[in-house]
């Protein structure tokens, strides 16, 4: 779908919102592992929200729309031993943040300028940013300017019930604090409840070529222990092909005890990511045999190659941090990419 940038009537409604949260500061009272599910009636999925900023960080609202997204926002929260560089490829979310002016674009301040409001001091100025896997952070299109709006405008709502005390939510239980549409009534209601988001759907693709698998038996077996990861690098792609700037990204496998990239390929959003594991790991069973032990970042990669792994004998273990590969990162960065 070809990109649409929102005009300044849509950037407006959505300022005007983002304004009304800054007055009421929700960040007082709430932290960000403190939910808020808005339930639009459209939408097939809940759109999830987390204030930041109580805990003395940025400020901010991120929105994070359906299952499979608010579980990258828990994959980070869990998961502090993966390395901060790598956080990036569990966000695909629509941030809402209330920084300083050298955070805001070119971009940002002629939005800004165009629809007659200023800003001024620390944590004061307004802008939106896009995080898509693939991606680099940028600035919402007209569809997500125009999404946005409805759900924060519905998440001021509730977060003024709040804090007025019209509505409590028992946070410190795990419960979560819901907005919804009831049909019945025709009526907006907004309370507190359990935390229904279901578990995290697991993809695990399935080999079911025998005569391919009855290959991969037959390779030997050696010593060797490997690192297999989808790297996140430093580094922005200005590339025609996308409307918008693309995150360098590398499918790297790599031996231990050598401390050598064996193999690597650059990756794109165009490319399927799941084949291109299987790819890059199959070229490896092929070329070297069935190594020893597979260690890869997390539970998503662990996911695409638990079937094969487990029919080849081979030990599959998740490490937040790889030595070699997340070696290979700083010195790709350091010596430039």
């Amino acid at each position: 779908m070809k990109r649409r940038e929102a005009n300044l009537e849509q950037w407006s409604k959505l300022y005007d919102v983002a304004v009304g949260l800054k007055v009421l500061k929700p960040w007082e009272y709430i932290w960000d592992m403190d939910l808020i599910a808005i339930i639009l009636p459209e939408y097939e999925e809940p759109f999830f929200c987390s204030v930041m900023g109580k805990a003395g960080e940025c400020l901010g609202i991120g929105t994070y729309e359906g299952f499979d997204a608010i579980h990258g926002f828990y994959y980070i929260a869990n998961n502090q031993q993966i390395s901060s560089s790598q956080l990036i490829r569990y966000q695909n979310n629509l941030m809402c943040y209330f920084g300083n002016r050298e955070e805001l674009t070119k971009k940002d301040l002629e939005v800004i300028k165009s629809i007659g409001l200023k800003f001024r001091g620390k944590n004061e100025w307004i802008y939106f940013r896009s995080f898509e896997p693939g991606y680099a952070p940028y600035m919402l299109d007209e569809l997500q300017v125009v999404k946005l709006t409805q759900v924060l405008q519905n998440l001021y709502m509730s977060l003024e019930a709040l804090v007025e005390g019209k509505v409590k939510v028992d946070f410190d239980s795990g419960n979560i604090l819901y907005r919804r549409y009831d049909e019945e009534s025709r009526l907006w209601l907004t309370h507190g409840g359990p935390n229904l988001i279901p578990p995290r759907r697991r993809i695990n693709p399935v080999l079911t070529d025998e005569l391919l698998l009855a290959k991969f038996k037959k390779q030997k077996s050696i010593k060797n222990e490997i690192e297999l990861d989808t790297l996140y690098l430093n580094s922005i792609i200005d590339d025609k092909e996308f409307e918008k700037p693309i995150l360098g990204r590398l499918l790297l496998i790599a031996d231990c005890k050598s401390r050598r990239i064996l193999d690597q390929h650059l990756l794109s959003p165009k490319d399927d990511v799941i084949q291109n594991i299987f790819g890059i790991f199959i070229n490896y069973l092929l070329h070297e045999g069935k190594p020893k032990t597979v260690y890869v970042r997390d539970h998503y990669i662990e996911d695409y190659l638990q079937d094969l792994c487990e029919k080849l004998g081979i030990s599959l273990k998740v490490k937040g941090k790889l030595k070699t590969i997340d070696f290979f990162e700083r010195n790709l960065m350091k010596h430039g990419f």
